[in-house]
């Protein structure tokens, strides 16, 4: 009788070019996606120049005032009715930080100060003006 010779066992073998595929695709999302969320998120807004403007690292809450008069908070569009309820939830959840207003050069210096007096009765009680060094 004959005994069939069995066959070596294969050796379990780990494709890597189809998971290579994979995670190609994924970087090239993510550096998409997030080329995209930073050209959402910034406003364009054209600043004065200050020769004394200083950085700072404190928290702040941005109220941005562009040339044409539309308003954002932390660089979400909001209506101007709703600025003071807006800033007071989050004057509610950070109360110490700074109200920064990123207002456009050529915006109405009436709306500022509107907008600093919405942010006063909020609760806001330290602000800053954004500007550019020269």
């Amino acid at each position: 009788m004959k005994i069939r010779q069995l066959e070596p066992p294969k050796k379990a073998r780990i494709e890597i070019i189809n998971m290579i595929d994979v995670i190609f695709f994924l970087l090239v999302f993510f550096m998409v996606t997030s080329a995209s969320i930073i050209a959402m998120k910034g406003i364009k807004v054209d600043l004065p120049h200050a020769s004394t403007a200083k950085t700072t690292d404190a928290k702040f809450i941005t109220i941005t005032l562009t040339k044409g008069q539309k308003l954002f908070v932390n660089g979400k569009k909001t209506n101007p009715d709703r600025l003071s309820a807006k800033l007071s939830q989050e004057l509610i959840e950070y109360p110490d930080d700074v109200v920064v207003i990123n207002a456009d050069r050529d915006s109405n210096y009436g709306a500022v100060v509107n907008i600093m007096n919405i942010s006063r009765e909020a609760g806001a009680t330290k602000f800053a003006i954004a500007a550019v060094t020269k």
